[in-house]
């Protein structure tokens, strides 16, 4: 008799710790869905910063079911990879540059145009975020079969940094070796001003200013802070604006497919959440970034504003060109002019 009591009171014990392990006691069960998201700047970067509290929020907003892993410093892949890492599902994430996007979706290499040099933040926030950036979005979705979940993050205006040589004014760029992070109309851009783009990973690229690879780099001065790239050798720069930078959001559509249409709510919800405050943090850290490297021995240099409105016009008389070369659609081109105009 003994026995059997101890023999019952054995099969409760394991299935009570059953329940408890499944959740049949205090609660249904929480499926934990994790995604990886892929970047290339470190953790003190604006894009890493944001991303860390979307995954919290979003942890948050699922209770527990979706959970975000980020990993940095191109760990996984270099941002010239990551579209298509997120396409094939070797991750689920990346929020990546809109220069390494346009590889695959021509119509991205608009936002690298000069049509865009000389614009606020402001003004192409709210060219991106109208019925141009939406349009860009979809182009991006249909082009690599990804999900682009909401409005993009900003970086900032890109100018031009020297290293191997000051960067002091235009006549600087002839015969200039500059590390340009992906986008062909980058390359376009500095053939026409007499330099040469070249393509490095941005891990590469401490190594490739200390060792000469290249004269100069063209980033923002949050990105250069960031990464203290002032000890590799920048020394410089000139703000010529070429372009403001984005960061892309791409999801693979297989793992998006995957997820309750309440869980896409609560993804889509999320993000939305986190834009106007990554946007304010990233100019707030632009202006405090260029202190910052001032104080590090970056020397700041200004084109007079005749010679930049010079050099842009005679930029904006090539973008036709370039765009068509570049393979950017005559549709996207008549609205972002249209789209432009209403600007002024």
């Amino acid at each position: 008799m003994k026995g059997r009591i101890a023999d019952r009171r054995g099969f409760v014990q394991l299935a009570l710790a059953t329940a408890l392990s499944i959740g049949l006691l205090g609660g249904s069960a929480v499926a934990e869905t994790t995604f990886r998201i892929s970047v290339d700047t470190g953790p003190n970067h604006v894009r890493n910063i944001t991303l860390r509290t979307f995954m919290e929020r979003l942890a948050e907003a699922t209770s527990g079911e979706l959970v975000g892993e980020l990993f940095e410093s191109g760990q996984l892949y270099a941002a010239r990879d990551e579209p298509k890492a997120v396409a094939r599902g070797d991750i689920e994430m990346s929020v990546t540059t809109n220069s390494s996007v346009a590889g695959i979706a021509a119509d991205i290499n608009l936002l690298d145009l000069p049509i865009f040099s000389g614009r606020s933040p402001e003004q192409v926030n709210a060219l991106v975020d109208g019925p141009l950036g939406a349009a860009l979005s979809q182009g991006v979705e249909e082009k690599l079969g990804v999900v682009v979940p909401g409005r993009w993050f900003l970086l900032g205006f890109l100018n031009t940094f020297g290293a191997g040589r000051d960067m002091t004014s235009f006549a600087d760029f002839e015969g200039a070796r500059i590390r340009v992070p992906g986008g062909a109309a980058f390359i376009a851009r500095y053939q026409a001003l007499g330099a040469e783009g070249v393509t490095i990973p941005f891990p590469d690229v401490p190594l490739a200013l200390s060792q000469g690879t290249v004269d100069a780099l063209l980033t923002t001065n949050e990105t250069l802070r960031s990464a203290k790239l002032y000890e590799a050798g920048v020394g410089s720069v000139f703000v010529d604006q070429v372009s403001v930078l984005y960061y892309i959001p791409l999801v693979n559509k297989a793992f998006w497919d995957g997820l309750s249409p309440e869980l896409q709510e609560a993804f889509r919800t999320t993000w939305e959440s986190v834009i106007d405050e990554e946007r304010a943090e990233a100019v707030r850290r632009q202006a405090a970034a260029a202190e910052e490297n001032a104080a590090h021995g970056v020397a700041i240099h200004e084109p007079a504003p005749e010679e930049l409105a010079e050099v842009n016009a005679r930029l904006l008389e090539l973008a036709p060109g370039i765009a068509a070369e570049l393979g950017v659609s005559p549709e996207i081109m008549a609205l972002a002019q249209e789209e432009i105009a209403g600007l002024d």
